[in-house]
């Protein structure tokens, strides 16, 4: 098989390899795995979302306490936050996906994907280990404020997914297109519709808008915001490298026209896109 170059688009290049390997070989190809990974990601990855979420606004309500002094304690939390970096970053690299269809059936790579991912979150919000009081509690009426800001990132969180056409949070659509022997589109869109038109990666803005806007900062909570901060900066920056891969100019022309992360302008800047991958014919 002809070596891939480093531009090749990732998913042209997991499907390629997928198709050279075929089925038979794989370990979960069949309907049986797809059963199990479609229900593992809705019950790790929908709870682990959910988990998560419990912990940024309620705080670490049903955490096992490990007897730690400070800095083991925060040494345990930094290891945790980790653990789900690494984890969600290596797992969306192209190497490791082609690699994965060696036992895997490229069909279920989301809804492994969200399995792991949330089992990695589950572990977060349960060992997460509380260090020394509030550095700030706010008044009743700024708690109230950063309530009604978590509620409006999440709509514009749930805005932005469904910009995206058919958003599968869980990745369980390709995994349960195998129960009617159905086949997914060759072709992979690029989409730029809604808060697209203001940011690049509105979903990353979401998630940076709900950390900040927790009630009560302690020094765990405030290490917990600063790594994922950096981690979201870093993963969307690496994010774009696959993007432009995938959609070349395209998507460079999109990245000189709007900003990554912070909005710009109060009017869209630009108008809805609706391309396909260059590496699709």
């Amino acid at each position: 098989m002809k070596k891939k170059t480093p531009d090749t688009c990732k998913l042209s290049a997991v499907e390629e390899a997928q198709a050279t390997r075929g089925n038979d070989g794989q370990l979960v190809s069949r309907k049986a795995g797809a059963i199990i990974l479609v229900a593992s990601a809705y019950v790790l990855g929908g709870g682990g979302m959910l988990a998560w979420l419990g912990f940024i606004v309620l705080g670490p309500r049903f955490s096992f306490d490990l007897g730690l002094p400070a800095f083991g304690s925060l040494l345990v939390d930094t290891l945790l936050c980790l653990l789900f970096f690494i984890q969600h970053s290596f797992m969306v690299r192209r190497r490791f996906r082609v690699w994965l269809t060696r036992t895997v059936r490229s069909d279920f790579h989301g809804a492994l994907y969200a399995s792991v991912s949330g089992g990695c979150l589950l572990l977060l919000t349960l060992l997460w280990q509380p260090v020394g009081v509030a550095l700030w509690s706010p008044p009743a009426w700024i708690d109230g404020t950063m309530g009604i800001i978590i509620l409006a990132a999440l709509t514009v969180g749930w805005w932005g997914s469904r910009s995206l056409g058919e958003f599968d949070a869980l990745g369980v659509k390709p995994a349960l297109a195998t129960f009617g022997g159905q086949q997914q589109a060759d072709k992979t869109p690029f989409i730029v519709r809604g808060p697209y038109r203001w940011v690049r990666h509105p979903l990353y803005l979401v998630s940076l808008v709900i950390i900040w806007s927790g009630a009560v900062f302690t020094a765990d909570r405030m290490l917990h915001n600063l790594l994922w901060t950096l981690w979201i900066v870093v993963g969307a920056t690496l994010e774009e490298k696959d993007l432009v891969a995938c959609f070349g100019e395209s998507y460079r022309d999109y990245q000189r026209a709007v900003p990554m992360l912070v909005p710009k302008s109060i009017q869209p800047l630009v108008k809805d896109i609706h391309r396909y991958a260059k590496n699709d014919s």
